[in-house]
């Protein structure tokens, strides 16, 4: 699936290219384009023959150029820069793609005097380029402060940062990339000297920057999530800074979660009820957290029915709504999911339960065609065996028919695969089947049947 969409990406390119390149003036349009072509230079990495392959106008023009950028740079920066200037002059298309190039190589390139082919976004590439020589000069002088003493270099950041202001966040950002890019051993000990409060402020101008010059572990411990932390307030602040400003790049934010998942695994094994509470109101990746930590994620929702529940009814809506993460929640520990459910129902979320009930639907069929999958109808029928001995045959098919309903009403309004039924019951069928008691088997497949009008 990745994979089809990552090419489909390219085939955009190529089909759009000429509406697409519009003129890019001001700061803003320019650094989006910036990095929509870097995009396509990765996404061409990772399937260099495919624009070829493709017939439409520009096809072969963006494949050439995106073959030069892709491939591996060798030498200094003014040795790229000469290899560059010498493409162009055989191959002036490629101008069009000056700002996927990477800083240094701009600078020398449009320093050494090399005439350049016209294109529509040379002269906003060359204002850019003049922003990277005035900035270049803080770096410059950042860095050697900082190589002294790291502290040093924090406090002549500092200063630049005051100057600059927040709210300038393509100055900041091309500071910081700047930065990182000329010397990243130093630039992550500058970085890592700054104080909390710095660190904080900058994570909404420059997230991505932030994470790729500081480990998890450091920009967790400045945002003041860390094992030992006492203060609620603190934790809480951190968390929304972390989860409201992602980097944009989930390469970039995965390293990251996981260690924020650990760490909150951690602390769940120490006090779960504490670490459940911390957790409400703060937009935290409950289903990340489920996938990575399953044992921890239990220990949270079972410390706790009243907030475990609220810790699901207030997921992402979008993301990650309430049904979504009770099917991780069956994967996890089943019997706690089972639990949950009919707590849900006592308490009058009849629609959840019948949800939830039906994001199973399609289990059967998603592992036949991904084995791969994070999918086991053994926890399904764990998880269906658990509500049927708890709850009763007759409570069981009450929620299964009331979700069969459901599902069949968006079937009639084409809101859903018209197969979906059909899908779903089979799910249920298979999962049941897995059970190793005779007698909840034969029972739980009784009450499927009658639930879908069967027998």
């Amino acid at each position: 699936v990745l994979e089809t969409e990552e090419k489909q990406r390219l085939r955009d390119l190529a089909g759009q290219f000429d509406l697409l390149i519009g003129d890019p003036q001001n700061e803003e349009d320019f650094e989006f384009w910036r990095r929509y072509l870097q995009d396509k230079v990765t996404l061409h990495r990772a399937h260099p023959g495919y624009l070829a392959t493709l017939s439409l106008d520009r096809a072969a023009q963006l494949s050439s150029a995106l073959d030069f950028l892709a491939a591996s740079a060798t030498g200094p920066p003014a040795e790229q820069a000469k290899r560059l200037a010498d493409r162009l002059a055989q191959e002036p298309f490629l101008v069009n793609f000056l700002p996927a190039v990477d800083n240094q190589v701009l600078v020398e390139l449009f320093s050494s005097g090399t005439k350049l082919p016209v294109g529509k976004t040379l002269q906003a590439t060359a204002s850019f380029v003049e922003r990277l020589k005035i900035f270049g000069a803080t770096v410059d002088s950042v860095l050697a402060a900082g190589r002294t003493d790291p502290s040093e270099g924090a406090s002549e950041l500092e200063s630049f940062i005051a100057r600059t202001g927040l709210d300038r966040k393509g100055d900041l950002k091309l500071f910081f990339d700047l930065f990182r890019d000329r010397d990243r051993e130093t630039s992550q000990a500058v970085t890592s000297a700054l104080s909390g409060e710095t660190v904080r402020g900058l994570m909404r101008p420059v997230p991505f920057q932030l994470r790729t010059i500081l480990s998890p572990a450091e920009l967790l411990s400045k945002l003041g999530v860390t094992p030992g932390a006492v203060s609620e307030s603190a934790v809480r602040e951190g968390l929304a800074l972390l989860i409201e400003e992602p980097s944009g790049n989930y390469r970039v934010d995965e390293p990251l979660l996981a260690a924020l998942f650990e760490l909150i695994a951690g602390r769940a094994t120490d006090n779960p009820r504490e670490t459940a509470r911390l957790l409400l109101g703060t937009r935290f990746p409950l289903e990340g957290m489920i996938l990575a930590q399953p044992g921890a994620a239990a220990l949270l929702f079972k410390s706790d029915i009243d907030v475990a529940l609220a810790l699901v009814k207030d997921s992402d809506s979008l993301l990650a709504p309430p049904w979504r993460i009770m099917y991780r929640l069956i994967k996890a520990d089943p019997d706690l999911a089972a639990g949950l459910l009919a707590e849900f129902h006592r308490r009058g979320e009849t629609a959840l339960v019948a949800e939830s009930l039906g994001y199973l639907a399609y289990d059967k069929d998603r592992l036949e065609r991904s084995p791969q999958l994070p999918i086991s109808l053994e926890e399904d029928g764990h998880f269906l065996g658990a509500l049927f001995r708890a709850e009763g045959a007759e409570w069981l098919e009450a929620r299964i028919g009331e979700s069969v309903k459901l599902f069949r009403q968006r079937v009639e309004a084409v809101e859903v695969s018209p197969d979906f039924l059909e899908r779903y019951r089979e799910t249920l069928e298979f999962a049941a089947a897995f059970l190793s008691d005779g007698e909840t088997r034969t029972g739980l497949t009784g009450v499927i049947r009658r639930a879908f009008g069967l027998s």
